[in-house]
């Protein structure tokens, strides 16, 4: 422990699917951390998040159902307080923050609180969505605030070509001025996504540049909205995702636990969808039951989804599950 007695807390940053959580399993299974208390905030009624994050139970935290640097600012504060008062006093704390998360807000609260010091921001980039992101008129401004509030950038997902690998993130460190900028080991950027991957290229093949000033207290996320549906019954996944695809364009992440049904009997898998990305990945029955967590544009769009996924639902021919424990 430091020899002042505060606790250092680290907080871990970067837009929806930026790979926030697999970062964080990463440096657990490196044994670099111990005997932490970890925080993990997410978006929507279920936190999904939490379910992924290999450490000790009575070590995780979640707070779900809001930002943590907006709507649960002050949750955020009492399990600080609450966590000094541990008998087994955590050597540091992680905050892995909401993928729509201002990270500068959320350090100080950090910041501020007795007992405490900050001591890193770590902000997670994906290059291979990092120029469209930056454009975007309804969240650009805040995926910039996270990366200029950033002590570190970790990029990873980086195209293949030296030059766009260079001229990228030589652009995000003007994005983050002070900010060590290092690569994640992660895989390259599809061939498919190269075009779009680095955001001077982007920006170039649009006419318009993103420029490089500040945006940490004008950052909002107004334009996005989330939903959560509780599946009912086992899904077909090939099904589901070609529904989630037709909706690419309203849709920035998705992510929960499904029951597959297979040509030989049923399977849970966790599902993960940012950027070109969907990936399944068998899992053992969660805690939370079938649950979907979407979040994308607000509007029609958005709206049309969540009903067509409810009708997906409802138009199996099979029995409701029985509830998790049953």
């Amino acid at each position: 422990m430091r020899c002042d007695d505060r606790v250092p807390v680290t907080v871990i940053a970067g837009f929806l699917g930026a790979g926030k959580t697999s970062y964080l399993n990463r440096r657990l299974a490196s044994g670099d951390i111990e005997d932490a208390l970890i925080l993990v905030n997410d978006v929507g009624e279920v936190n999904v998040d939490v379910a992924a994050i290999d450490y000790r139970d009575d070590r995780v935290l979640s707070l779900s159902n809001g930002c943590v640097c907006c709507t649960l600012g002050g949750t955020l504060a009492e399990q600080l307080s609450q966590a000094l008062r541990l008998k087994a006093r955590p050597t540091e704390i992680l905050i892995e923050a909401s993928g729509v998360a201002n990270p500068q807000r959320i350090a100080d609260i950090a910041r501020l609180a007795p007992g405490l010091e900050l001591a890193d921001i770590v902000v997670l980039v994906d290059a291979s969505q990092a120029g469209r992101l930056a454009l975007d008129a309804q969240v650009g401004e805040l995926w910039r605030a996270q990366v200029h509030a950033a002590h570190r950038l970790l990029v990873n997902r980086l195209p293949q070509e030296d030059s766009a690998r260079d001229q990228l993130l030589g652009w995000l460190g003007q994005l983050a001025p002070g900010a060590a900028v290092a690569t994640e080991p992660v895989q390259v950027a599809p061939a498919s996504s190269r075009t779009t991957s680095s955001g001077p290229a982007f920006w170039q093949g649009n006419g318009a540049k993103p420029s490089a000033e500040p945006f940490a207290e004008r950052a909002r996320h107004s334009g996005l909205t989330d939903a959560t549906l509780h599946l009912r019954h086992p899904l077909v996944a090939e099904e589901l995702q070609a529904l989630l695809e037709r909706y690419r364009d309203c849709l920035f992440r998705a992510k929960g636990f499904v029951r597959c049904r297979l040509a030989d009997g049923e399977e849970w898998r966790s599902l993960q969808l940012s950027g070109q990305r969907l990936a399944w990945q068998s899992h053992g029955p969660p805690a939370t039951g079938a649950v979907l967590v979407c979040i994308g544009r607000r509007g029609e769009r958005f709206t049309r989804l969540m009903e067509e996924l409810a009708q997906l639902d409802s138009e199996t021919d099979t029995a409701p599950m029985a509830p998790i424990g049953r």
